[in-house]
C-alpha cells in the first residue's frame, strides 16, 4: 500500500492528534503556527505552505518515492490539491474542501491586500508566539483564495482519482458542489459526510477503494 498522507486545517491546534485516529499507515503532520509545532519565523502562512509541510514530512519518514494518497481538511486540502497538480499524489481526499463561495479576482486581491496592512498594524500579530499557540497573524483570518477562473485551471491540472466529502459544516454552498467537482481533470465524485471525522472519512474512503476495484 502507497503512503497516506493527511493535512489538517489551518488555525487548528488540536487537528493532527484529532485525525491522527485515522490509524497506522496515515502520516498526519502538524502544520507549524497552525498547531502545537511554533512557526518558523517569516514561514508557514501562505497557504501553498501546506503543501511544504506535507513534502517535507514525507521525505523525513522515508517516503519520498511513490507518490502518496493525499487527503486534507479545510485548507489542508488546498494543500492536497496543490501536491496533487504537482504529480506528487496518486488520489486526492478532499474533506469540506472544495473552498468557500467564489470570490471576484478583484475581491481577492483586495482581500489579500486588507489582510496584510492589517497585520502590518498590529504588533502582536508580528510577535513570535509561545510554544504551543496558534501564529498570531491567524487573529485577522486566513484570505481566501476561492477565485472561480484560478481555482478551476488548477483543478483541471488534476487528473488522479478525487473523493470530495461535503460535511454539514463545510462553507461550499450545496448546489456549486457538483460544478466545483466537475472541474477536476480526471474521474471525481463528491459525497455527503455525517460529520467531518476520521471515522466518517475512513468509512468513505474504504467505500470509494472498493467501487474503485
Amino acid at each position: 500500500m502507497s503512503a497516506r498522507l493527511f493535512l489538517h486545517e489551518v488555525g487548528d491546534i488540536d487537528g493532527a492528534t484529532r485525525w491522527r485516529a485515522l490509524g497506522a499507515g496515515w502520516l498526519v503532520p502538524d502544520l507549524p503556527g497552525h498547531g502545537v509545532v511554533p512557526p518558523e519565523e517569516g514561514a508557514y502562512y501562505a497557504p501553498g505552505d501546506v503543501a511544504l509541510v506535507g513534502v517535507r514530512a514525507l521525505a523525513a519518514a522515508g517516503l519520498d518515492g511513490e507518490p502518496p494518497l493525499v487527503a486534507g481538511h479545510g485548507w489542508g486540502a488546498f494543500g492536497a490539491e496543490l501536491l496533487a497538480a504537482a504529480g506528487r499524489a496518486s488520489a486526492l481526499v478532499l474533506v469540506d474542501g472544495l473552498g468557500g463561495p467564489w470570490v471576484s479576482r478583484s475581491e481577492l486581491i483586495d482581500a489579500q491586500h486588507a489582510w496584510v496592512r492589517a497585520v502590518l498594524a498590529d504588533p502582536a500579530a508580528l510577535a513570535p508566539p509561545p510554544p504551543g499557540a496558534l501564529d498570531p497573524r491567524l487573529r485577522h483570518g486566513f484570505p481566501s483564495i476561492w477565485e472561480r477562473t484560478f481555482t478551476e485551471a488548477r483543478r483541471l491540472a488534476i487528473t488522479v482519482p478525487v473523493l470530495a466529502l461535503e460535511s454539514p459544516a463545510s462553507v461550499t454552498p450545496t448546489d456549486e458542489r457538483g460544478s466545483r467537482v466537475a472541474a477536476f481533470g480526471g474521474d471525481a465524485r463528491v459525497e455527503e459526510i455525517a460529520e467531518a471525522s476520521p471515522q466518517a472519512v475512513l468509512a468513505a474512503l474504504s467505500a470509494w477503494s472498493r467501487a474503485q476495484r
